[in-house]
């Protein structure tokens, strides 16, 4: 006899609501250099992945982490913590920076 699958549930959620859901989060908890990127439904999971991705002022779009918010209740369900947004950002900075400064000396050259 054959299982059957559970039917997935459908999201009443738009994926601009999921996203805003996990930007409100990100400003309130780990500050204005982090923003949501584009939430992509698991119907599997019942959960939007939304990447959490760092913006500084000099770089933008990096992923360093992600969220994951019920497609039912509309609440995050996981994130990668605060703490390690904050250190994948400082890396991602860094090398970015260096990146930027070596570009910089080689036209300088020229």
């Amino acid at each position: 006899m054959a299982q059957q699958r559970p039917v997935p549930a459908q999201t009443s959620f738009s994926p601009t609501h999921i996203r805003a859901v996990v930007n409100r989060f990100l400003l309130s908890q780990a500050g204005s250099v982090f923003t949501a990127g584009t939430p992509e439904f698991d119907s599997a999971s019942q959960l939007w992945r939304v990447s959490i991705l760092y913006n500084s002022p000099d770089f933008s779009g990096d992923e360093v982490g992600e969220a994951q918010v019920s497609a039912i209740t509309g609440e995050i369900q996981q994130h990668t913590s605060i703490v390690v947004l904050r250190e994948c950002a400082a890396k991602v900075h860094g090398h970015r920076k260096a990146q930027v400064h070596s570009a910089f000396l080689r036209a300088r050259k020229k």
